[in-house]
């Protein structure tokens, strides 16, 4: 018996970050920091291996990021991709709520971010390349998570999702130590306006937000078991799906969803 599935089921409660009533500026207050931190500290990384063997089996340049908030790791993963592995790639960046002032930062790095909503659920037959999806999965309950992964095997995608939120114990703890990670980030968001200072050092909300948020995240995580029996049932002839974990030295473990067309 798994005694942290039974001691830790899945509960899908809400994130203030998910809501469609959630002010904008407090909702960037959140996007914008988790692509600092996850730059800063590199916790993504080990995904790197993952996603050149996605882009090789579907023989694309492109990476069609859905959920990317503030820009999410995505600009780091690019340059490891051509460091480690040589693959240039270009990179479309989408969201269920678009970031304005994330979207003009990386078209400044040559990223395209779309201002127009995007549901991961029902991707566009316009946008083709490997779908990518950073510490999103759990926004999504399970049949929702079917839903994602089907449509990217319809339509013949690579898929690759990644998650350093887990349902454990531990990462039950760790989430203490979000608002002292708020604060020691912060410094580092670009830009640092103001209103950021304000909601973050005189008036918590941004530390309160993302603890909520985070706690949140890791009672919503997918463990690994429950992705593998989801993706077996949706094995086809001429695409293949793989679940796992990776892990990069000095690093938290990274959870991953790959899906490949067959050739």
């Amino acid at each position: 018996m798994d005694f942290t599935a039974t001691l830790l089921p899945r509960l899908h409660l809400f994130e203030l970050i998910d809501q469609p009533w959630y002010p904008r500026a407090a909702r960037n207050l959140s996007t914008d920091y988790l692509h600092t931190v996850s730059t800063r500290m590199g916790l993504f990384d080990a995904a790197a291996d993952v996603l050149a063997r996605g882009l090789q089996a579907a023989g694309t340049d492109t990476l069609v990021d859905l959920g990317s908030g503030g820009r999410g790791p995505v600009p780091r993963m690019q340059r490891l991709l051509e460091a480690r592995h040589g693959l240039k790639t270009q990179a479309v960046l989408t969201d269920l709520y678009p970031n304005a002032e994330a979207a003009e930062r990386a078209r400044s790095e040559g990223a395209t971010y779309l201002s127009r909503p995007v549901d991961a659920r029902q991707v566009p037959a316009d946008l083709r390349g490997m779908r990518t999806l950073f510490n999103a999965l759990h926004h999504f309950k399970p049949e929702e998570v079917r839903e994602v992964l089907e449509d990217a095997q319809r339509r013949g995608e690579a898929f690759a999702a990644f998650e350093v939120v887990h349902r454990t114990p531990g990462g039950v703890l760790g989430t203490l130590f979000v608002p002292l990670l708020v604060l020691l980030f912060t410094p580092f968001i670009r830009p640092l306006t103001p209103l950021r200072l304000l909601l973050t050092y005189a008036l918590p909300v941004a530390p309160l937000a993302l603890t909520w948020d985070g706690l949140v995240s890791t009672l919503r995580a997918h463990r690994p078991e429950e992705l593998k029996a989801l993706t077996q049932s949706l094995q086809r002839p001429g695409y293949t799906w793989e679940v796992g974990e990776v892990r990069e030295k000095g690093k938290g473990s990274v959870t991953y969803v790959l899906g490949m067309p067959v050739r």
